[in-house]
């Protein structure tokens, strides 16, 4: 957008701009707080630069990794949420099972508000425990009518909304459970190690 300057003839003054969408009321406040107030004088106006921010994908200094989102990718085969900092070579290797499962939750034949609480509770709980790989069973909707596989956009939203806990997820290989079945890395609590 250009800014557009006044004509060299007909200079506009800055306070008429300054009085757009006052009232007179906020007008006659402004002119009293304001009424001994004079212009500094002199010098060059210097602009100020902001200082550069970070470059994309990287926190700024202070800013907390964990409170970032996880960024899900998928397609028909595979579904993978990664948080900040976590290769998708490791999302392979927990697919591929060369990191150990430690855990797994059955959600099949749940209804949708009773499989969010449990993969939820089962999410935190891993967390707590020092757990480092879990498997979360969902199904892949094959008996879910029109509706589709409703556990499984259930788990990932939970995987998604929980990143206080979770690193990152991946689903299986066909042979292994396809999409009806999510690994997960959990964060692992500060000061464990």
């Amino acid at each position: 957008m250009s800014k557009r300057k006044p004509s060299p003839s007909k200079p506009e003054p800055a306070t008429s701009r300054l009085w757009l969408g006052l009232s007179a009321e906020e007008r006659q406040l402004f002119e009293r707080e304001f009424a001994g107030v004079a212009p500094l004088g002199g010098g060059e106006r210097v602009p100020v630069v902001p200082k550069p921010s970070a470059p994309s994908g990287l926190p700024s200094e202070g800013s907390k990794r964990e409170g970032q989102s996880i960024t899900l990718t998928s397609d028909a085969d595979t579904i993978q949420g990664a948080g900040y900092g976590v290769s998708h070579e490791t999302l392979h290797k927990l697919a591929r099972g060369q990191i150990r499962i430690e855990k797994t939750c059955d959600l099949h034949g749940l209804a949708a508000q009773v499989a969010r609480h449990t993969c939820e509770r089962f999410v935190v709980e891993s967390a707590r425990s020092g757990l480092r790989a879990v498997l979360i069973i969902c199904g892949r909707g094959l008996h879910s009518g029109d509706d589709g596989p409703v556990l499984r956009d259930v788990v990932v939203d939970v995987l998604r909304s929980a990143r206080q806990h979770v690193l990152g997820f991946t689903s299986l290989p066909p042979d292994r459970g396809g999409t009806g079945a999510l690994a997960v890395l959990i964060r692992r609590p500060s000061g464990a190690k």
